[in-house]
Parts: structure tokens; C-alpha cells; sequence
């Protein structure tokens, strides 16, 4: 089945889309792609649309604004929605920091830490009609040029009210999820290597990681493409790209577009900015699910290690993603608030190429270099 141009169907002047990153990116990123011919991003995972308050349809309203364009991915996490963590979880996560924070005096800021959900998925936005109808009104006024989401998709009713508005994207690890979303209707697949960093959008088997099989992002683009090249569906790979050549090998392999994060980590557009325009590169990376609550590549760091080493429980004995996440942001809060800890406990998401990062860049000219080979 033959579809129209990407670049042509978003009206962008080069295939690039700039990863929305939760907590790292920001609306100044997303303008800088955007003003350089890419499609820039906003993570929408921390805005609670299940509330009364109008106070997150506000803030979306900045983000859009402040980017200056209405022409973004707009992201959406989509998991399970979780429970609140039991007494034993949170018990566990608390004997967990006791043993990895060094200074006796944060005890107290542990054991008083309190468990709230920090990332509403949109399924929990799908349990309530009214809140979703203004939710997907919001969207139509926005007119996005992509909605997207990451862990897993919504209804097909949505996904088809959402296509009225946008083009509809989400992330695959595999070839079964790729054919699940295109099965589904999804206009495109981002297909998140392993090499890429940030949190794993893995959705079918996600209690079994075991059943991951970790395909690179050559591999899985290739598999996919393989398996679905006449299907009429987009298929733009993420991970690992972070260079020039990388970006024009997989357009030349036939990649609709190619989604770049890592590559902006050291701009002064981005949040975590001041960590890498500061390290020295050689660290590696690990993928953990012991931070947030779900597996996510990250810098390995003095604190990382600890966590990995220091832990002696299952995950399912530990808070679900999103209060897992929100407790470790909360504490992370704290100790800075209160001098810090004399260590870092920042938790630094990364691709396996971060050492090719171009520091005392903007994004600009990050872009500038990433498409110098598209004219």
C-alpha cells in the first residue's frame, strides 16, 4: 500500500523528530527543532487530566504557547493503570533509600516520603468520559501535527477520534508489538532500539522482561520493515542516532524519518543540561528499573550502583511505576532543599551513544549538524 510522504504529510523540512524525553526536553527544545525544519516534542505524562482542576489544560496551553508552533508531537504515556503501592512496598522502598543514602540525617526525609501517582497514563483519562470529551477538545483546538504514546495504546474508539485530528503515532520494541499497533490502526510506529535511552516502551510481556529480545535499532527497524513494508503504515526508528551518517543510513534503508534524544542531552535547551555538558563520556550505561519502577537507560553513576547493589527485593515488592517514580522525584527534591546529601542521586536517562553528545551546542546547531547530509 503506497501513503504519502511524511515530510510532505507534516509539511517538515527534514525527517527528524526530536524525542519527548519527560523531565528532560523542554518547549525552547521543541521550538529550536521545530524552527529547523524538524518536529519537535512535548511530554504530556506529568499533567493529571483525571482532576477537576482546569490547572493541567493550563499548562498545556503554556507549553504549546511557549513553543511558538502547534506543529509537535504531542506524548502521551498509555500503561496499565497501577494501584497505590501497599504498606510492604513502601516499607521496602524506604529500607531501600535508608541503605543508599549515606547521611543519617535524610532518614527522616525517607521515612516521611509520601506515595502519589506522578504519571497518569491516558487509559486512566479514558475511565472517565467527561474528563476524556475535554481532554480530546483540547486536542482538536490544538491541532498537533502528531499524538503519540508510549507503553501501550488506548481504545480503537480513541485512536480513530484521535486520527481526525492528528496523525496518531506509538513506540514498538518488537515486532509483535508493531504488528499489534498497526492491527490497531496506528499511522506510524516509532521503533525504540535498545541502544536508546530513557524508559523501555515495551508494553506486551511487560512483567516479563525476560521475554525483551533486546533488538538493536537496526535489527528491529529491519524485522519490522520486513514484515510490514506494504502495510501503508510509517515507521521512524529511534536509538542509537546520534550522528549524521546514522540519520542518512537509515532514511537510505528506507525509514519514514528518524527520532533523535540523546543527541540534545547537553544543549542549554535541556533539563539535564548542567550534568552532561559536565561529564566526561566514558560512562557507560545501564538499563534499571529500580528508579522509577519500570526499566529505563540511564548514565551509571555512583548512586545507580548503589541502588542495583544495595536492593534485596523483587520489583513486584517494590511501588509501581509512577508512585515509585514520584517518591524518588520527591526525595531527590528534598535532599536538595534541605543542602544535599554531600552525593548525587540524579537520575540521568541516556542512549548507549551519549559519548558522541556535542557539548557547548544548542539544539540549533545540533540540528544543523544532524542534517548537513539531507539537503
Amino acid at each position: 500500500m503506497s501513503k504519502p510522504s511524511l515530510l510532505k504529510k507534516l509539511n517538515l523540512k527534514y525527517p527528524i523528530f526530536q524525542s519527548p524525553m519527560a523531565g528532560v526536553s523542554t518547549p525552547e527544545m521543541a521550538s529550536a527543532v521545530a524552527a529547523a525544519g524538524g518536529l519537535g516534542a512535548l511530554p504530556l505524562a506529568t499533567l493529571d487530566f483525571t482532576q477537576d482542576s482546569v490547572t493541567a489544560f493550563e499548562k498545556l496551553d503554556k507549553l504549546v504557547e511557549a513553543t511558538g508552533t502547534n506543529a509537535v508531537n504531542l506524548n502521551f504515556f498509555c500503561h496499565e493503570v497501577e494501584s497505590p503501592p501497599s504498606q510492604v512496598q513502601a516499607d521496602n522502598w524506604k529500607a531501600l533509600y535508608r541503605n543508599v543514602i549515606a547521611d543519617a540525617k535524610f532518614k527522616q526525609v525517607i521515612d516521611s516520603t509520601k506515595f502519589a501517582n506522578g504519571n497518569i497514563s491516558f487509559k486512566e483519562i479514558e475511565r472517565d468520559q467527561d474528563k476524556l470529551a475535554k481532554l480530546v477538545d483540547k486536542l482538536k483546538s490544538i491541532k498537533p501535527s502528531i499524538i503519540s504514546f508510549h507503553f501501550g495504546i488506548p481504545s480503537n474508539n480513541i485512536i480513530d477520534e484521535l486520527k481526525k485530528i492528528a496523525l496518531v503515532f506509538a513506540t514498538a520494541t518488537s515486532l509483535q508489538e508493531a504488528r499489534h499497533l498497526k492491527s490497531n490502526g496506528i499511522d506510524g510506529i516509532i521503533l525504540q532500539g535498545i541502544e536508546a535511552g530513557g524508559h523501555r516502551g515495551q508494553f506486551i510481556d511487560t512483567f516479563q522482561p525476560h521475554l525483551d529480545e533486546d533488538l538493536s535499532t537496526q535489527a528491529l527497524f529491519h524485522k519490522v520493515k520486513q514484515s510490514l513494508a506494504n502495510d501503508g503504515i510509517y515507521l521512524v526508528p529511534a536509538g542509537g542516532i546520534t550522528s549524521p551518517n546514522s540519520v542518512k543510513y537509515y532514511l537510505n534503508q528506507g525509514a519514514d524519518a528518524v527520532q533523535i534524544g540523546t543527541a540534545f542531552l547537553a544543549t542549554p535547551e535541556s533539563s539535564s543540561s548542567k550534568f552532561f555538558t559536565k561529564y566526561s563520556g566514558e560512562e557507560s550505561t545501564v538499563m534499571t528499573a529500580l528508579v522509577s519502577g519500570k526499566p529505563a537507560r540511564c548514565v551509571r553513576t555512583p548512586f545507580i550502583d548503589d541502588v542495583v547493589q544495595k536492593n534485596q527485593f523483587p520489583l513486584s515488592d517494590l511501588p509501581p511505576y509512577g508512585y515509585a517514580y514520584d517518591a524518588y522525584k520527591k526525595l531527590k527534591g528534598e535532599l536538595g532543599a534541605n543542602g544535599g546529601a554531600g552525593e548525587d542521586i540524579g537520575f540521568y536517562l541516556a542512549g548507549q551513544n551519549h559519548f558522541q553528545l556535542r557539548k557547548g551546542k544548542s539544539t540549533s546547531e545540533v540540528m544543523q549538524e544532524l542534517t548537513r547530509e539531507l539537503a
